[in-house]
């Protein structure tokens, strides 16, 4: 996997990572209920489903983080492209699918698919 691929996979990673911890720990503060398009009386009804899309996220973070460092320290490079590869994939997807089921997350999509589609691009093209 080229160094193109692995440091935009890599902020890709951190990016899931860090919106997992806001989904699930400060989906109920108001400073984050537009991003979020949550309203303050609906908290308690989305809790379950923000918690659970913060852990998917964060587990597919987890999951490219785990990724690279198979590419670069084992002896299966092979193996931790796949896993990146099938992480980026199922994130342009979901982006994707994030636009179609609501289309005021125009820009949130964007962020979620953009560097995920450029990892399998530029893996795809510099390979």
């Amino acid at each position: 996997m080229n160094l193109l691929s692995q440091v935009l996979a890599g902020a890709t990673g951190l990016a899931l990572i860090s919106v997992g911890v806001l989904e699930i720990f400060f989906h109920g503060d108001q400073r984050f209920h537009r991003i979020f398009l949550i309203r303050p009386d609906d908290v308690r009804a989305v809790r379950m489903w923000a918690m659970n899309v913060g852990a998917y996220n964060i587990t597919f973070g987890i999951g490219i983080a785990v990724g690279l460092w198979l590419v670069n320290f084992s002896g299966t490079p092979a193996s931790g492209t796949a896993i990146v590869i099938f992480c980026c994939a199922c994130h342009v997807f979901l982006g994707f699918w994030l636009w179609v089921t609501e289309k005021r997350l125009l820009f949130s999509a964007i962020g979620q698919a953009l560097f995920p589609l450029l990892v399998i691009v530029f893996y795809v093209v510099l390979h």
